[in-house]
């Protein structure tokens, strides 16, 4: 078999096999599992043999240099630890290295890393299947028992055994009819001789005098297992019907049954009024909705069909004014445009069919793109902005487009309700896992009581005389694609002086 062939197969074992100088500054060569395995190539490691080491956990770095020492002291080691890959995986690793020698000297070190973590999830799984059944059988309040084929305890949950007044070790090996009031031993046989001729679930009904000599009735659920065709034990589960006991549990049972279906009927009737509410205002917001949105459509309409009509009466009007025309009309079909995919937008972002596509980008490059728009918008009205971005560049992963238009819907808003000469200012830094952007404005500011509804859809701010055209969409948006980046927003604002907007983002992807 040549190397290439080797490679072949290699390739489709989930385990890295390597081999290094005796110092592991030099990887001689590394199977292309590791991209499989870590989520890096094979010549990143090559290049520099450092860059395994950064995925490993902490609390596995002592062990793993310990590791590291002792085989390159001759000695051949392996040893079990975690990282987290390059795709954000907890990947289980056992990690084996055998020195080579020449002439009693190490040469190299192969090794072989092994990817076990579905060994290791199925042990924990294991473990935690077994540690509930421990749990429950210790915990439950039932009687719970084993005996073996002559009919003495072999094993018994320590709740059973406190309820007959004994202690598990006094019980073990003790015959069980030792247990059953005089009367009832006839029966019980007869219902023991059943279960060791059947697999069936046997239920029976057993009076079962305690240590010190009170009569319990305990209903059993009791089948036989067998070994090669053999009886080899007897499991039951005995539940303490006395009834005093059963019938203060079945008036217990009923009596809170009967406060908590009052409570169910209190709370339900409290939810239909606010179904009622909401749906109400529900109702007034779509209302609004249609009125503004109707408003929205019919002002670049009309634009859009004046202008075209005035191009296409006048065949001689002059270039310049027919280029005038036309960048008017194409403003006002962009602005159609927007509205239409905003409705859409929220749409699947409420049916929860918004799939985003997200990926590395520079955060910084897209806010320089967007304030050109912004500071041509705001030279129009004689606003000064105000732009302060770091150097050095920002890496956000994230939907590129969909940040873009939140974010520019927020400079949008900034200079709409800013006046003559007022300012905007923008602030953007880097935090320990977040990027940071504050919108500052001097503009009209948003009254106390509407600032905790303007994320709503629909929503908008009601000022005397104030004709600014709007659907109440644009910070619901925003506010969504925050959320749907595990972001946070928030507003501060006082009417008359201002609005300030921070919103963060992280840097990772969740």
């Amino acid at each position: 078999m040549n190397s290439g062939q080797i490679a072949e197969t290699v390739r489709f074992i989930d385990a890295i096999i390597y081999s290094s100088n005796p110092d592991g500054s030099e990887y001689y060569f590394i199977t292309d599992s590791i991209e499989k395995i870590v989520g890096i190539k094979a010549s990143s490691v090559i290049e520099n043999p450092r860059f395994l080491r950064k995925f490993l956990q902490s609390e596995y770095i002592t062990t793993f240099k310990d590791f590291i020492r002792d085989v390159r002291t001759g000695n051949t080691r392996t040893i079990e630890y975690s990282i987290i890959n390059a795709r954000g995986e907890e990947v289980f690793l056992r990690h084996s290295a055998f020195p080579v020698f020449e002439n009693q000297e190490i040469v190299r070190i192969d090794g072989i890393l092994y990817d076990i973590t579905k060994e290791k999830r199925s042990t924990a799984l294991l473990q935690k299947s077994e540690e509930r059944m421990r749990t429950l059988f210790e915990t439950a309040e039932d009687l719970i028992f084993m005996l073996n084929a002559a009919g003495n305890f072999t094993l018994i949950n320590s709740n059973g055994a406190l309820t007959l007044e004994y202690a598990q070790n006094e019980l073990l090996g003790r015959h069980f009819l030792e247990l059953v009031d005089n009367k009832s031993k006839p029966e019980i046989a007869k219902s023991f001789q059943q279960i060791l001729k059947t697999n069936k679930i046997i239920t029976f009904e057993a009076e079962l005098v305690t240590k010190y000599g009170k009569n319990i009735f305990f209903e059993i659920n009791a089948c036989s297992t067998k070994d090669r065709g053999t009886i080899d034990s007897v499991l039951g589960i005995g539940r303490n019907i006395t009834s005093r006991i059963r019938d203060r549990e079945r008036y217990k049972e009923l009596y809170n049954k009967l406060i908590e279906a009052n409570r169910i009927i209190s709370i339900e009737r409290d939810r239909a009024k606010q179904k009622i509410s909401v749906l109400e205002e529900l109702n007034r917001l779509k209302n609004e909705f249609v009125s503004n949105v109707s408003h929205e459509l019919r002002t670049p309409l009309a634009s859009i069909i004046g202008f075209s009509e005035t191009i296409q009466a006048d065949p001689n009007l002059p270039d310049d004014m027919r280029a005038e025309f036309n960048g008017i009309i194409l403003e006002e079909a962009k602005r159609l445009s927007r509205l239409i995919n905003n409705v859409l937008e929220l749409s699947k972002i409420e049916e929860g069919k918004i799939e985003l596509n997200k990926e590395a980008f520079n955060i910084l490059e897209s806010l320089r793109t967007l304030f050109v728009s912004a500071e041509t918008k705001s030279a129009e009205k004689g606003i000064v902005c105000s732009f302060n971005l770091p150097e050095e560049e920002i890496s956000l992963i994230g939907d590129k487009e969909r940040i873009e238009q939140a974010f520019d819907q927020l400079l949008h808003n900034a200079v709409k309700f800013t006046p003559h000469k007022g300012r905007v200012t923008v602030l953007a830094k880097k935090l320990f896992k977040e990027f940071e952007l504050i919108i500052s404005d001097t503009g009209v500011g948003i009254p106390k009581k509407d600032i905790p509804f303007i994320f709503q859809k629909f929503y908008k701010v009601s000022r005397p005389g104030d004709q600014t055209p709007g659907t109440g969409l644009g910070l619901s948006y925003v506010k969504n694609i925050i959320d749907l980046h595990k972001g946070f927003i928030t507003v501060q604002s006082e009417e008359g002086k201002g609005t300030t907007i921070l919103l963060k983002l992280p840097l990772k992807n969740k």
